[in-house]
C-alpha cells in the first residue's frame, strides 16, 4: 500500500466512475484499474461494486476511505510544516475575508506588514462565505475572518469568536431622516436601503427585531459586499445604509455618514477567525491573529 494508492482510491470514491477518476488523477483507466485492484488484494477485501459505468464504494470501503482520507490529510501537513520551517517569516498566508472584514481590516493588515515583514505574500480574498470555506477545506486559503451566522458550524472548523460590532443605519449630513429624533423602521421606506449580502440568520434578526417588512426582498434597494462603495453611495445619494458601525469607516469619523437613531436598536454582528481543525497554522499567524482581534476589540467599544 502506498500514498498514490490511496489518492486513486478516494479519487474513485468521490468522481463514482474509473473513468472520471482516471482523468482527475491524469492516469489511463487500465492503469487506474491496476492501482484499485492492487489495494484490494493487498487488504484482501472489495473496496468497490462495480456497476455498469459506475461504481459504488463497499461498507468495507468506506471504513478504509474514512482512514486514507486522514492519511493522506497528515502526509500533507507534514510536508506543509517542513515547508513553512524553511520559509520562516518570508512565507505565505492566505485569508479569506468577509465584506466587513474587508473593509475594517485591509488597510491595518498591508500597513503592518509591508514595513514589517516585506518579504511576507499576503493573500486577502475577499467573495461569498460558503465559497470562502471550501476554499479553507481545499486548503487553498489558511484562514477565514467572517460573520460567524453566515457558517454552518462543522467539526473541521475551528472557531475562534472576536469581539461582536455594532450595527445600524447611516445616512449623509442633511438627509431628512436626521430631523426626527427616533426613526421607526418602515420611516426609512421612501429612501433606498443598501446592505452588504446577509446571512439566513442575519435575516431572521432583521425580521424579529423590525417585523416582516424587514426582509431584504421588501426592504432593500442596493446588495453588494464592496462597502466603501456602499458607503459612497450613501454619501452621495439619499440612501440609507445598514450595516457595521466602526471608526475605521473615514466617512463616520469624519461625520460625513451620520448614524439615524432608528428604534428598536439593530442586532450586533459576531465575527470569527476560522481555521481547519487540526491543519498546522503559518509562522506568522500568532502575529496577525493578536492585530485582528486588537483591531476589532477597539471598533467593538462604539
Amino acid at each position: 500500500m502506498n500514498i498514490q494508492q490511496l489518492r486513486h482510491f478516494i479519487a474513485l470514491a468521490e468522481k463514482g466512475s474509473f473513468t472520471r477518476a482516471a482523468e482527475h488523477a491524469n492516469l489511463t483507466q487500465p492503469a487506474l484499474s491496476r492501482s484499485i485492484a492492487q489495494l484490494e488484494s493487498e487488504l484482501g477485501m472489495k473496496l468497490v461494486d462495480r456497476i455498469g459505468k459506475r461504481c459504488e464504494v463497499t461498507a468495507f470501503g468506506n471504513v478504509v476511505l474514512d482512514h486514507a482520507r486522514r492519511v493522506l490529510f497528515e502526509t500533507e501537513e507534514l510536508y506543509r510544516v517542513v515547508k513553512q520551517q524553511h520559509e520562516g517569516s518570508a512565507g505565505r498566508i492566505r485569508i479569506g475575508l468577509g465584506s466587513t472584514p474587508s473593509a475594517l481590516l485591509t488597510a491595518p493588515l498591508l500597513s503592518r506588514f509591508s514595513t514589517t515583514n516585506p518579504s511576507l505574500h499576503i493573500l486577502l480574498m475577499r467573495g461569498s462565505i460558503p465559497l470562502q470555506v471550501q476554499a479553507l477545506r481545499d486548503r487553498t486559503l489558511d484562514m477565514l475572518v467572517v460573520e460567524i451566522r453566515g457558517v454552518s458550524v462543522t467539526a473541521d472548523l475551528h472557531i475562534e469568536m472576536l469581539p461582536a460590532l455594532r450595527t445600524g443605519f447611516l445616512v449623509s449630513q442633511g438627509h431628512p431622516l436626521l430631523q426626527q429624533q427616533q426613526v421607526k423602521f418602515s420611516d426609512l421606506r421612501p429612501w433606498p436601503l443598501a446592505t452588504t449580502i446577509l446571512a439566513p440568520e442575519q435575516i431572521r434578526n432583521m425580521i424579529a427585531i423590525y417585523g416582516p417588512e424587514a426582509h431584504p426582498d421588501e426592504s432593500v434597494t442596493f446588495h453588494s459586499d464592496a462597502i466603501d462603495g456602499l458607503l459612497q453611495t450613501t454619501l452621495s445619494s439619499q440612501t440609507v445604509y445598514y450595516g457595521v458601525i466602526a471608526p475605521a469607516h473615514d466617512l463616520i469619523t469624519s461625520g460625513q455618514l451620520v448614524e439615524v437613531p432608528v428604534r428598536p436598536v439593530s442586532d450586533t454582528s459576531q465575527f470569527a477567525i476560522i481555521r481547519l481543525s487540526g491543519r498546522s497554522q503559518p509562522p506568522m499567524f500568532s502575529i496577525l491573529r493578536h492585530l485582528i482581534r486588537e483591531r476589532m476589540a477597539e471598533w467593538s467599544i462604539i
